[in-house]
């Protein structure tokens, strides 16, 4: 159910088409709370890149559903046994990530046909030692996994309306998601990729940063967002992280870093012809290394 692939083989349009409709049913439960959510995660790519051939090729997809939550407004007196009951009235289950093991709070299952989707709810957090620890919103029935600086998605997002069919005969309807935007996504994955090493997380980022815009225009988006003084700390963080994983040393050159290395793997290139593939990583590299430049 809820898979991280190690290759784009792997992703389908069809389940994420899924996650999107679970979204949708994720907002519609939580009605008037809706407009606090922000969505993470692989699924950010849909909207941030829509898919525009030869230019813009599609994003490989996703398997899960990524939301940040607002804690303060979400244990305002009364909310708790709302958001309990309407997550279930929504058709939610918690999840069970092995037969015989626990439930999880922060992670729900919603199914769309015979797709299986899992919800996993994050919180904000600006200390290295709460990370991936979980905070509770409802009791043992709700709760968040804490990640670094999630709260960069509450300021800087995008919204789009989208239309989706649900489930069980719920009709066509229309909602509006509100999703991280270019340097948000970029900040929190690249994060993402220097804590647990996944080849998605270098993926998406990739992505995003090769088909959002030109690399000049993103760079001057982040000099923009750091001229404000919001945020710089995860911006901060997140620029360290992509030079330590994608950029050039003295004595080691980026492409042989764990950052291209992951792109190329996740995309089935690793067994090409050794010449191709060392440009494809370079290729990575340079990109990081301009885009690093023209921020500094």
């Amino acid at each position: 159910m809820n898979v991280k692939h190690t290759t784009a083989a792997e992703y389908s349009t069809a389940h994420t088409d899924a996650c999107e409709i679970a979204l949708v049913a994720l907002l519609r439960a939580f009605g008037s709370l809706k407009t606090n959510l922000r969505l993470v995660g692989g699924l950010v790519p849909r909207y941030l890149t829509p898919s525009q051939p030869p230019d813009i090729p599609a994003h490989t997809g996703t398997t899960d559903v990524d939301i940040v939550l607002n804690i303060t407004i979400l244990t305002t007196q009364g909310t708790y046994d709302k958001l309990r009951r309407q997550l279930k009235d929504g058709g939610f289950v918690r999840y069970q990530p092995a037969p015989e093991g626990p439930v999880s709070s922060w992670q729900w299952l919603y199914n769309v046909g015979n797709t299986p989707i899992v919800i996993e709810f994050l919180q904000h957090t600006d200390d290295p030692a709460q990370s991936s620890f979980l905070v509770q919103i409802d009791g043992e029935d709700v709760s968040a996994c804490q990640i670094l600086y999630a709260s960069i998605a509450y300021d800087w997002f995008e919204k789009k309306e989208i239309v989706v069919e649900l489930p069980n005969n719920g009709g066509i309807v229309r909602e509006t998601i509100r999703y991280a935007d270019a340097v948000a996504f970029i900040v929190l994955k690249a994060l993402a990729f220097k804590s647990r090493h996944e080849r998605k997380d270098a993926s998406d980022l990739i992505h995003v940063m090769r088909y959002w815009g030109n690399v000049e225009s993103l760079a001057g988006l982040f000099k923009e967002r750091i001229a404000t003084g919001i945020h710089n700390d995860a911006i901060k963080l997140a620029l360290t992280a992509l030079k330590e994983n994608f950029c050039d040393e003295p004595e080691i050159p980026g492409y042989r870093k764990d950052g291209p290395a992951a792109v190329i793997n996740f995309h089935g290139l690793q067994d090409i012809d050794e010449e191709i593939r060392i440009r494809e990583q370079r290729e990575v590299s340079g990109m990081v290394n301009y885009f690093i430049q023209h921020i500094t």
